[in-house]
């Protein structure tokens, strides 16, 4: 599970400024390569996705080994398919919030990411948070 964390970590650090350039392309906002505000929403992202990728694969080995004690006749090829989106599933459930908050500070919609979180419960409540979960899930 530390590995996991670790290399979520390491991907999203670097990853990070070519996700804010496409969003601000998408945005068709000015200036989409400024170097200025590249990892505006880091923190946010990184409270996310880090334990979004620990929820992910530690919970696919749960359910992989539970399937496969329940199942014991199907395929394993098939119950890993199915632990994989259970597990997905599992980890979507904390992502989302940290995707929207990602976003709309990308989009420059706010200063930081207290920012966010205070604008987007003021604005939405709390389903405010969970924008676009079901489209993340496919």
């Amino acid at each position: 599970l530390a590995a996991a964390g670790v290399a979520r970590c390491i991907s999203i650090l670097a990853m990070f400024p070519v996700d804010t350039i496409k969003t601000r392309l998408q945005m068709s906002l000015p200036s989409p390569f400024a170097a200025k505000g590249l990892y505006t929403g880091l923190g946010g992202s990184l409270v996310g996705q880090v334990p979004y990728g620990v929820l992910t694969f530690g919970s696919y080995e749960m359910y992989k080994k539970a399937l496969l004690e329940k199942f014991p006749e199907v395929k394993p090829a098939f119950i890993y398919a199915i632990a994989a989106v259970c597990g997905d599933v599992t980890g979507s459930g904390w992502l989302c919030p940290s995707e929207v908050v990602k976003q709309q500070s990308q989009a420059g919609m706010y200063a930081s990411t207290g920012d966010a979180v205070r604008g987007i419960y003021a604005k939405k409540g709390f389903g405010g948070f969970y924008q676009g979960y079901l489209g993340g899930l496919a």
